[in-house]
């Protein structure tokens, strides 16, 4: 046991040292974030509690369809449990920096592989505990259940934690005797960033909000019918959910569900024990590979590179080649964009779905109202683009870990370094913004006007939030965090898409200025006067001037801050 306890210590005593040798700054700006997560947490459960509680409360129908929403609720989180378990097995048992350490120490196998397999639970079941707990709570209210609820609870978490962590390492061990262990974490990335867009994508496409009118069924039997899902007998969530629902329902806990979960937990954490110690050694030594370069070396990649480089210096040019090699090498990081391409399908699949058949759109004044509707529709593109810039931009100075040495002490200036850190993802963002912009508004029917507003207030957004994405991972960079995902998950990425808010704010409230005035006009049916048009043209060169002075001043700002740090340790 004290060698189990100390397998895990490192990481509880690396953030203990990191918080005693943080300045007094650094302690509130980690106390304020912490504050605004708990904040987020318990806002998580008072919004699961009044989402199931008021749909508990709809007579008939809610006692009906609650069930449904439960078994699909531990599916998910099930499912995405074994998923994660297997990505984060990858890591802590095939990829860790640390392995080489730890596997020279005078430690039993068995103290190792139990805690790895602690590490692994303890990363990965975070979702569990962030989003379980605020549902299970809900329902636990919903349906005024007694203690024998949290006695449930407490019976079926093993099955919920141990099985998806056995299951993930088994799976994980199994298939890096065929495939090296860092190929397979980056296919199976790939492979959830491509589920969750297919997810994302269908979801979008069924119009789940038609779900919601029971009028469209013949009866309420029907509307349940076509919600409820068979979840298989022999299958651990169905397991969970049956003893869930009978402490939901007061009924006598199922012991043979809870003997199955029990023994079903113990039973795959001691058999995935056998199968990982047995084909550990041959996975772990063919997990050295490295990665491939193929499109890397692409010709064709030197030719639009060279073409899209050519206005910049030679030394940020190599920035910018690396940046973009590094970029494709690594498929943790260009599956991205699948994403990306979702979101954007997502958006222009919402505008067109939007219910056109209200009285407002059959009225005499339908241009007016599809114009304001269009405008709420294009304020969504600036914090869709702040989402984007703090995954790809924010993170770019931290991309740099431990070789910025090498940058700082080079030929290249600051702010010629954070530009070229701008430049590969620009004419991304602005070919984004202009996509979703012109076609959201377009496909709602507004007029040239809001259009060509719309289209002004992206391009200039694009720029200022790629530069304040830039400039403030500059001021706060993180050289020693071992992915990107990590980065944009920190304190200082939390504080970046606050002010990049402000600042689509206050765009928004510019083209409101110009677009109220062309708006005004149209209501009260008379052609926009000359001092409108002044006014239009002012508000809009507002947002032209105001993104520009964000740029800029974000990367001088950034450059000096980063300039005066001192160099990460190697």
């Amino acid at each position: 046991m004290g060698n189990f306890l100390r397998l895990l210590s490192p990481r509880a005593l690396a953030t203990a040292n990191r918080l005693r040798r943080a300045s007094r700054g650094e302690r509130w700006t980690v106390a304020f974030f912490s504050l605004i997560g708990v904040g987020f947490w318990v806002g998580l459960f008072a919004l699961f509690g009044w989402l199931i509680g008021t749909f508990y409360e709809v007579e008939i129908l809610g006692p009906l369809v609650a069930p449904w929403v439960l078994e699909m609720a531990v599916l998910s989180l099930f499912g995405l449990l074994c998923f994660s378990n297997i990505i984060t097995a990858l890591s802590t048992f095939y990829l860790a920096e640390d392995l080489e350490l730890v596997l020279s120490l005078p430690v039993s196998r068995d103290t190792f592989h139990f805690a790895r397999l602690a590490d692994t639970i303890i990363q990965s079941s975070w979702l569990l505990v962030f989003f379980g707990a605020p549902l299970a709570v809900a329902f636990w209210r919903a349906y005024d259940a007694g203690p024998v609820f949290g006695l449930a609870l407490l019976l079926v978490m093993p099955g919920m934690v141990l099985i998806p962590a056995a299951f993930g390492l088994g799976v994980a061990s199994t298939l890096v005797r065929v495939f090296p262990a860092r190929r397979l974490r980056e296919a199976f990335a790939l492979a959830g960033v491509l589920l969750l867009v297919v997810a994302f994508v269908a979801l979008r496409v069924m119009r789940p909000e038609r779900l919601m009118d029971p009028d469209s069924f013949e009866s309420v039997a029907a509307y349940a019918a076509q919600l409820r899902v068979e979840i298989p007998l022999l299958f651990p969530p169905r397991w969970i959910a049956d003893v869930l629902l009978a402490a939901l329902r007061g009924r006598a806990l199922p012991w043979s569900e809870v003997g199955l979960l029990l023994t079903g937990a113990f039973g795959a954490t001691g058999v995935v024990r056998w199968l990982t110690m047995a084909v550990y050694d041959e996975g772990r030594a063919r997990s050295q590979e490295a990665r491939a370069a193929r499109l890397a070396r692409s010709p064709v990649l030197d030719a639009l590179l060279a073409l899209w480089t050519r206005p910049l210096s030679p030394a940020a040019r190599a920035i910018v080649e690396k940046d973009v090699k590094t970029f494709v090498r690594d498929p943790a990081q260009w599956s991205q964009v699948f994403l990306v391409g979702g979101i954007v399908v997502i958006s222009i699949a919402t505008a067109a779905a939007f219910p056109r058949d209200n009285p407002i759109f059959s009225s005499g004044r339908a241009m007016w109202w599809a114009n304001v509707l269009a405008f709420l529709a294009q304020a969504s593109v600036g914090f869709i683009l702040a989402t984007l810039s703090t995954r790809f931009q924010f993170t770019a100075v931290s991309n740099e870990r431990r070789g910025f040495w090498i940058v700082r002490t080079g030929p290249i200036t600051a702010r010629a370094f954070l530009w070229a850190k701008v430049w590969p993802t620009l004419l991304p963002m602005v070919v984004i913004g202009q996509v979703l912009a012109v076609s959201m508004t377009a496909i709602l029917g507004a007029s040239p006007v809001v259009i060509g507003v719309s289209s002004v207030g992206a391009l200039a957004l694009s720029f200022a939030i790629s530069g304040l994405a830039v400039g403030m991972g500059a001021r706060y960079p993180d050289f020693k965090a071992d992915n990107a995902a990590r980065v944009a998950a920190s304190p200082a990425a939390l504080l970046f898409m606050v002010l990049a808010s402000v600042l689509v704010l206050a765009v928004s409230a510019l083209e409101l200025a110009s677009v109220g005035l062309w708006l005004r006009a149209q209501w009260q049916e008379r052609p926009v006067s000359a001092a409108e048009w002044a006014g239009i043209l002012g508000a809009v060169g507002g947002v032209v001037a105001l993104c520009g002075l964000v740029t800029v001043r974000s990367i001088h700002g950034g450059a000096a801050a980063l300039w005066d740090r001192e160099l990460p340790n190697s």
